[in-house]
């Protein structure tokens, strides 16, 4: 099995993505994200039971937003992910770029991205671990799903992610922080959470880099 590093940032989709069948919302929400206190994201995210959809908005000198779809199995796992990233607002005249589009789709021990790089189709195949849950950069929604997957029968404390932005699987691990936090720690990074009996993540901060969530 292919063990490549790879950045998803300039693939694109090889095939059309599916269009889901509508489900009633079951939440959804805001995340703003500060560092330094200064706002260097938002997150809008809608979940039901069989998906969660977002967009990351990143306040960036590209005006970068990443949207996401996330197919959700019965157990908490996610067998599917499908990512587009543009740049720039859409005006109203002039649609906002394309920059890249991707899916993965996770079977088992591994993950299969379907992506055009250049002028070459690929289809790349990553080892992975069973279960992994998809991970983009400072996405707090998609932090949340990982908390329901430990939660969720057959879950446990340790949770894989994916890392969307590189292809790897890293181990993260889930404790107690106090009567209503988590700390989730992913590699040596570490986020506490504030979390309600549900799992749904209310907020939350990366110590080590001054960076906060605050869900709306």
């Amino acid at each position: 099995m292919s063990r490549r590093r790879i950045a998803l940032a300039g693939f694109f989709l090889l095939t059309p993505i599916a269009t889901l069948p509508a489900q009633t919302v079951a939440d959804s929400g805001t995340f703003v994200i500060r560092h330094n206190g200064t706002t260097v994201a938002t997150e809008e995210f809608s979940r039901s039971e069989t998906g969660l959809a977002g967009t990351l908005f990143l306040n960036n000198s590209r005006n970068t937003f990443q949207r996401y779809t996330l197919v959700v199995a019965p157990d908490a796992t996610v067998p599917m992910v499908e990512v587009t990233v543009r740049e720039d607002a859409d005006s109203g005249r002039v649609k906002a770029r394309l920059i890249q589009r991707s899916r993965v789709i996770f079977r088992e021990d591994s993950a299969a991205v379907d992506a055009i790089i250049g002028q070459r189709i690929e289809t790349l195949v990553l080892g992975t671990r069973p279960g992994a849950v998809p991970y983009l950069n400072l996405s707090f929604a998609m932090l949340e799903q990982a908390v329901r997957r430990s939660r969720a029968p057959g879950g446990a404390g340790e949770v894989p992610f994916f890392n969307l932005g590189g292809g790897q699987t890293v181990s993260g691990t889930i404790s107690p922080l106090g009567a209503d936090s988590l700390n989730l720690a992913i590699g040596d990074i570490e986020f506490h959470l504030r979390v309600d009996p549900d799992g749904r993540v209310l907020g939350g901060r990366i110590p080590t880099q001054d960076v906060v969530a605050e869900r709306q």
